[in-house]
């Protein structure tokens, strides 16, 4: 599964679990999270979250406004580094 991922599939990953998006209540949409990375089109983040949504590794929460959230599962907080405490 590593070689399906790529750099920017860790950096959404990485963001989700920073800000939490972990349960249902605290899920992201594809803007919000385009938002905290800076460097992407809104449209390349939901190209990347349905690519790990099929690998198992986010699956939809709670809407936002009109759009979904999304969340990471347990196979996904698992395949991340573990975050350091600041």
């Amino acid at each position: 599964m590593d070689k399906e991922l790529n750099r920017m599939s860790f950096i959404i990953m990485n963001q989700m679990l920073k800000a939490q998006a972990t349960d249902f209540m605290h899920s992201l949409s594809c803007e919000e999270i385009r938002q905290q990375i800076k460097i992407v089109e809104t449209c390349t983040v939901y190209k990347y979250i349905r690519k790990l949504e099929r690998l198992g590794l986010v699956e939809k929460g709670a809407k936002v406004t009109r759009a979904y959230g999304y969340i990471l599962t347990k196979k996904a907080i698992e395949l991340l580094p573990k975050q350091k405490e600041e």
